[in-house]
C-alpha cells in the first residue's frame, strides 16, 4: 500500500495514535500528543514551506481505539485536527478510509486546515476477535509479550466503560491463541 515506517513524528506523512480509554491519564496523555501534532501539521502549511521544494506532503493525523470509540466526533471537531477516528474493531476499514483522505495541500493551506477531508468508523462488532491478526512486535529485545484471548467484557460495572468502548465479551479460537503463542516461541 505504499506505507512504512517513519523514524520521527516530524517525517511523518501519517500519524496513527492507538488509544485507551480506560484511565483518564491515558487519554490525557493523548490529548497532549495531539498538541504537539498540531504543532507540527501547521507547521507543514507555513509560507516558507509551501516555497520550498514540497518534498513532505500534508500530514495525516488518526486517533484509533477505544478513545476514538468513546468521544467519536469530538476528536473531529476539537481544534487538535485529527483526520481520522476508528474505533477498536474498524481496524480493517483503515485501508478504505485512508483513500477517503486524499488531502489537497493547497486548499487545506488556504483553509487554514478546516477544508480537509476526515473519515470515521466506530462500529462495534459482535464477532471481532483479532484471531487472524498477528501483532507486529518493532521491539525484538524483549523476553515477554501478551497474547489476547478475549475482547470486551459482558460486566456491566457501574464504573467501568470496557462495555461500551469494546463490546461484548467474545473469545478468540483456540487454534489461533496457539499459533501465536508458537510463532512468538520461534521468535525469541
Amino acid at each position: 500500500s505504499g506505507l512504512r515506517m517513519a523514524e520521527t513524528a516530524e517525517n511523518a506523512d501519517l500519524v496513527l495514535l492507538n488509544t485507551c480509554a480506560i484511565r483518564d491519564g491515558a487519554e490525557r496523555k493523548i490529548w497532549d500528543r495531539l498538541a504537539v501534532l498540531r504543532h507540527l501539521k501547521r507547521q507543514r502549511f507555513l509560507p516558507k514551506y509551501q516555497e520550498s521544494d514540497r518534498t513532505q506532503p500534508h500530514m495525516l493525523i488518526g486517533v484509533l481505539g477505544c478513545m476514538a470509540e468513546r468521544l467519536k466526533t469530538k476528536l473531529l471537531e476539537s481544534d487538535r485536527m485529527v483526520d481520522l477516528v476508528v474505533g477498536p474493531d474498524a481496524y480493517r476499514d483503515l485501508p478504505r478510509l485512508l483513500d477517503v483522505l486524499t488531502p489537497e495541500p493547497q486548499e487545506q493551506a488556504e483553509s487554514g486546515g478546516d477544508g480537509r477531508a476526515k473519515a470515521i468508523n466506530t462500529q462495534l462488532s459482535q464477532d471481532e476477535t483479532y484471531a487472524d491478526i498477528v501483532p507486529v512486535r518493532t521491539q525484538t529485545d524483549g523476553i515477554s509479550a501478551f497474547v489476547s484471548i478475549m475482547r470486551g467484557c459482558n460486566n456491566m460495572c457501574s464504573y467501568c466503560i470496557v462495555p461500551y468502548t469494546r463490546g461484548r465479551e467474545r473469545s478468540r479460537d483456540i487454534e489461533s491463541i496457539l499459533a501465536e503463542v508458537q510463532l512468538l516461541s520461534e521468535q525469541g
